[in-house]
C-alpha cells in the first residue's frame, strides 16, 4: 500500500461500524469496475431503499413531494419500483428565495435531510455565509458558475463529502495508473473558492501534501468576481477587473508550461485535471513555444471533463485530442481519460481505454423520454439517476443532459453501466458548468 493510498484512507474513510448499505459499495469494493454483478445489484437496491427511507423521514420538502406523488418507502419492493421514486430537477438547487443569508438558511433547513442547527450567522456577505454553513455541516459547500444569472448551491455534510471525495480520488487517481509516492497533482485553476470544481479540487486533493499539489493561483475567487466572469458587468470598474482576470489566466498558462517542463526534467509523475479547451489552449501555446514533453516516461496521467467545445463554434474529436496529448505531453492514449460528473452526483463516469464512460456502481442511472418515462438501453434521452451516497440532500435527480446508456461496455469487458458517445444538453436546458464560464473567458486568446 503506497503513501497516497494510506492518505486516502486516513482522510476520507468512514469506519466500518458507521457504514450504511451504500458504503459497502464505496468503501467495500476493491475495484469499481471489477466485481460480482449480482452482489452489487443487490447492495445497490438495498442502498437506494435505505436512502429513500432516510430522506422521506428526515427531509420536510421531500416527504411532501413523495406524498403528493402517492409513494412511500414501503412501496419500493424491487428494482422495478425505482421508476416510482420522485425525482428532483437539477435546477431545484437554485430555487432558493434570495441570497439573503437568513432566507437562504431557511430554504436550506427545509430542503436538507440532516440537522443544520439554529441560525446564528452574524455577517451579511454571501461567501461568508457559505463558509459558516460549511463549518456547521462539517462538510463542503459549493455553487455553480452562475452563468444563467443565479447560482445553484449544494450543501454536503461530512458523510456525503467523505463518500464523494473517497470515490472520486479512488476513481481518478487509482484507476488509470498507480501513483507513486512522489506523484504531483496539477489543477490549472483557483481553489480558494466555493465554485464547484475549484472547491472540490481543494478538498479532494488533501491526500497530497502542499509541495505535491499545484494550482493556478492562491488568490480567492469571490462570488462578486464570478458575477463579472459570468458577464454581469456594471461599469468601467468591472470591465477593468475582467481584463485583469483574463490577463492572469493567460499568464497562468505560461506558468503551467514552465511547471510541466520542470516536472518532465526531474522525471516526476504528474496527474493533471482540467477542461478539454484549457488543455487544448495549452497545447497551442506549447506549439508556438516549441515545447514537447515526455511525461509518459513517468507514467503521468491527464484527465479532462466538461465537453468538447474548444472554440466558440468548433469541437474536436476524442481521437484528435488524444493524439495531440501524445504529441505534446508524450502521454499515451491509455493514460489520457475523460470523465463525466456533475455537482449533484456523488460518483463519476470515467473513460475506459475504448472511450466508454463507466458509471460508479452505486449510481442507478435512467434515461427518460419527453414524457419522463424510462427508455431502454441504447436509446437516447434525458439523464436521471438515483444516488444513495447523498446523505444531506435527496440524490434522486433528473438533469438536462442528453445521454445514451449501455448495460455494459462492448469493448473492455469490465462491469458497470456505461455512457456511450457524446453527452449533450437537451433542447431548452440551460448551458451549464464551470467549463462554460472559463472557456468564455479564454475564447478571445484562443481565436
Amino acid at each position: 500500500m503506497g503513501y497516497l493510498h494510506e492518505r486516502l484512507q486516513e482522510t476520507f474513510y468512514l469506519p466500518a461500524e458507521e457504514w450504511k448499505e451504500v458504503d459497502h459499495l464505496i468503501y467495500g469494493l476493491d475495484d469499481y469496475t471489477s466485481y460480482d454483478a449480482g452482489r452489487v445489484r443487490d447492495l445497490r437496491f438495498r442502498a437506494i431503499k435505505e436512502a429513500f427511507l432516510h430522506h422521506y423521514s428526515n427531509n420536510l420538502f421531500y416527504k411532501k413531494h413523495c406524498q403528493e406523488n402517492g409513494i412511500s418507502p414501503e412501496d419500493i419492493r424491487g428494482e422495478e419500483d425505482f421508476s416510482r421514486i420522485p425525482l428532483i430537477p437539477d435546477r431545484f438547487f437554485k430555487e432558493y428565495p434570495s441570497e439573503n443569508p437568513r432566507e437562504l438558511y431557511e430554504w436550506l433547513y427545509a430542503v436538507s435531510s440532516v440537522d443544520i442547527g439554529e441560525f446564528d450567522f452574524r455577517g451579511k456577505k454571501l461567501h461568508e455565509f457559505l463558509s459558516w454553513a460549511e463549518k456547521r455541516l462539517n462538510g463542503v459547500v459549493n455553487h455553480s458558475s452562475g452563468t444563467t444569472g443565479k447560482f445553484s448551491f449544494m450543501f454536503r455534510d461530512e458523510i456525503t463529502s467523505k463518500r464523494m471525495f473517497y470515490a472520486a480520488d479512488k476513481t481518478l487517481l487509482f484507476s488509470v495508473a498507480t501513483p507513486d509516492d512522489d506523484a504531483h497533482f496539477i489543477y490549472p485553476g483557483p481553489t480558494k473558492t466555493h465554485l464547484t470544481l475549484g472547491r472540490w479540487i481543494a478538498e479532494g486533493t488533501r491526500i497530497f501534501d502542499e509541495n505535491h499539489r499545484h494550482f493556478l493561483t492562491d488568490k480567492p475567487l469571490s462570488i462578486d468576481i464570478l458575477r463579472i466572469m459570468a458577464g454581469q458587468i456594471q461599469g468601467m470598474g468591472d470591465k477593468l477587473k475582467l481584463a485583469v482576470i483574463k490577463k492572469a489566466m493567460e499568464k497562468g498558462q505560461f506558468k503551467l508550461i514552465k511547471l510541466l517542463q520542470e516536472m518532465d526534467r526531474n522525471g516526476k509523475q504528474v496527474y493533471m485535471l482540467s477542461f478539454p479547451f484549457q488543455i487544448y489552449d495549452l497545447m497551442e501555446k506549447m506549439e508556438k513555444e516549441g515545447v514537447y514533453l515526455n511525461l509518459g516516461e513517468s507514467n503521468s496521467v491527464i484527465l479532462t471533463g466538461g465537453g468538447w467545445k474548444i472554440h466558440e463554434n468548433r469541437k474536436v474529436s476524442v481521437e484528435e485530442f488524444s493524439n495531440k496529448i501524445e504529441e505534446f505531453f508524450g502521454i499515451p492514449a491509455a493514460n489520457y481519460r475523460d470523465l463525466y460528473g456533475m455537482s449533484e452526483m456523488n460518483g463519476l463516469a470515467l473513460d475506459c481505454e475504448h472511450r466508454y464512460k463507466h458509471l460508479s456502481p452505486w449510481i442507478y442511472p435512467m434515461v427518460l423520454d419527453e414524457n419522463d418515462e424510462m427508455v431502454g438501453y441504447g436509446e437516447e434521452g434525458r439523464f436521471a439517476f438515483l444516488d444513495p451516497a447523498a446523505n444531506s440532500y435527496p440524490g434522486f435527480i433528473v438533469t438536462g443532459d442528453k445521454v445514451r446508456l449501455l448495460e455494459r461496455c462492448p469493448e473492455c469487458g469490465r462491469e458497470g453501466i456505461v455512457v456511450e458517445g457524446e453527452i449533450s444538453r437537451m433542447v431548452g436546458a440551460e448551458a451549464k458548468g464551470c467549463g462554460n464560464l472559463m472557456r468564455d473567458l479564454m475564447v478571445e486568446e484562443m481565436r
